[in-house]
């Protein structure tokens, strides 16, 4: 295939456009006022899943250093300790709404957790810091959540018809036509008879129906990720609030599921709708192991034992509820709710379904974490303003910004046109790495930059091998097309060589590294590699390009 043949030309714009597309909505959210961000997240759920992070250290945030306390732990308790500490500080972070936090392991004690972006530093630290909560909630029967979900669905309704004001008696008119048609849709999220309307994307909540936020999932119901936010907004107001009591349903709670359910390439939060008073408490379980169901195919399943006070409540409260689901709930979180097939009694019960082994290891560790004997405590704190990840950014964009226009003076003077020709590749390089860091939901930090920076050094240094070779073959008296070929052949061995060295290198920092560390070796992988392309392929066709008019002069 020619360099210089369209479909060369072809992969060359096309590599441009989808890294400029790729980077398009991070330029559009931080171009975006800073205050005005909120809004443009809540219009776009899916934003923070497209950007390019920014680290702690350049917008700002807070890092801590968590340590499990073993003092007072027995040798035959220390088992998965701190992959029990985890999960808990992990669950209550999520909870905290912070776009992209970073949670580590560290050795065998300790845990790093940082939280770029952060604006309540002392709420953090009270959630991190507070005692695990394991429960065991009754979920309601399916007619007391359509009721629920039919009053929610009029609080609204209503509320649109207030907004609305120039014809409110037509409005009122309009929900009263409607309301048969709100029974029948709350009815049928219940039976998994119909989820037409499940799947309809709700824009406004002024214009569309609470129903059609939600859709069936398995027995329960379900929220579309782009809605999680809304319908979150909903239930927390207090009109709607007020509406539940009223009607004789403020004893109970929704809890989202901690996971999502994929149905149909879309991800899906389940809402649980509990007893607000817990039937049990994690204190009862002495323990959780995975197992094999032969009865189901070999599938994993967790085996609980409860200690004695335990078994007693567990037995009564399984033989009043036969049939019904028993979520297990963790920091007001929902990570499972099997149905209760039979009275259990005996100390022991086992909870099957069609689980993964990963699945079966997960929910035995949630529930040998709600009784976490080993207290976290905060053994390193550090806030990062935003004023300071502002300085660091203009710091890292200057230092950047001189370091660049050096080299391209020099490539200009020294090479001439050829020279432009490879600042041209290496702002595609640039804008490359950058739209694959974006495109992997990667973060970048002070170090990322180092890392783009030296890896654009490197772009240049295999630019300056393949001119140098190139201007070798034209002083021997080849023609300007003979000796771009045999330039980019003979640096070719050596810019693979010495790219690849270095990649070997930072996948050992990527493998070993943490934090700060990660995050260079990331950004200089990308780097190398996308500079391998552009080097030896878009450099390459693009002189072909230019320069194939004259075939006796090159600029060089």
């Amino acid at each position: 295939m020619k360099k210089s043949g369209p479909i060369s030309i072809l992969i060359v714009l096309l590599s441009v456009v989808v890294a400029l597309l790729l980077l398009t909505p991070s330029f559009i959210f931080y171009s975006t006022k800073p205050e005005q961000r909120d809004e443009l997240v809540s219009k776009h759920p899916k934003i923070f899943k497209k950007v390019l992070n920014l680290g702690l250290d350049l917008q700002g945030g807070m890092r801590l250093v968590l340590e499990v306390d073993r003092s007072s732990i027995e040798a035959s308790k220390d088992k998965d300790l701190l992959d029990r500490a985890y999960t808990i500080i992990e669950n209550r972070i999520n909870g905290l709404g912070v776009a992209e936090p970073v949670i580590q392991k560290q050795g065998n004690d300790r845990i790093i957790v940082e939280l770029p972006g952060l604006k309540d530093e002392k709420v953090a630290k009270e959630v991190i810091g507070k005692t695990a909560q394991l429960q065991f909630h009754l979920l309601r029967e399916p007619a007391q959540f359509q009721t629920a979900l039919s009053v929610i669905d009029n609080v609204v309704a209503g509320k649109a018809q207030k907004d609305l004001g120039s014809d409110s008696t037509k409005a009122l008119d309009s929900a009263a036509i409607k309301e048969k048609e709100r029974q029948k849709l709350a009815e049928s999220l219940l039976t998994g008879r119909d989820t037409s309307h499940a799947d309809t994307a709700a824009v406004d909540t002024k214009t569309k129906s609470f129903m059609e936020l939600l859709a069936v999932v398995g027995d329960q119901v379900g929220v579309k990720d782009d809605d999680f936010k809304k319908v979150k907004e909903i239930l927390a107001r207090q009109d709607v609030r007020q509406a539940l009591e009223s009607a004789g349903l403020g004893s109970n709670a929704f809890l989202w599921s901690h996971d999502t359910t994929v149905i149909s390439g879309k991800n899906y939060f389940t809402l649980y709708y509990v007893k607000a008073n817990a039937e049990l408490r994690g204190d009862i379980i002495k323990d959780a192991v995975v197992g094999l169901d032969q009865m189901q195919g070999g599938n994993a399943k967790v085996d609980l034992t409860l200690n004695t006070k335990g078994a007693h409540k567990f037995s009564s409260v399984t033989a009043a509820n036969v049939n019904k689901f028993l979520a297990i709930v963790l920091d007001s979180t929902v990570y499972s709710a099997p149905r209760i097939i039979q009275k259990i009694s005996g100390g022991r019960a086992e909870i099957t379904g069609s689980f993964t082994t990963a699945e079966a290891k997960n929910l035995a560790l949630v529930l040998r974490a709600g009784a976490l004997p080993a207290p976290v405590k905060i053994i390193e704190e550090r806030t990062v303003g935003p004023s300071l990840g502002f300085d660091s950014i203009n710091k890292s964009f200057f230092a950047g910004l001189a370091g660049t226009i050096l080299v391209v003076l020099f490539m200009f003077v020294y090479y001439k046109k050829s020279g432009g020709i490879a600042i041209f590749a290496m702002v595609i390089n640039i804008i490359g790495v950058l739209a694959a860091m974006a495109a992997i939901n990667a973060t970048l930090t002070l170090p990322g930059i180092a890392g783009i920076i030296l890896q654009v050094g490197m772009g240049v240094d295999a630019s300056v091998l393949i001119l140098e070779r190139i201007r070798e073959e034209l002083r021997l008296g080849k023609t300007v097309r003979s000796a771009i070929d045999a330039g980019f052949e003979r640096a070719f061995v050596t810019i693979l060589d010495s790219n690849l060295t270095t990649i070997v290198t930072a996948l050992l920092l990527l493998w070993k590294g943490t934090g700060p560390i990660r995050g260079f070796s990331v950004t200089l992988i990308l780097g190398l590699l996308i500079s391998l392309f552009t080097a030896l392929f878009i450099t390459r066709v693009i002189m072909d390009v230019v320069f194939k008019k004259n075939n006796s002069r090159m600029s060089i």
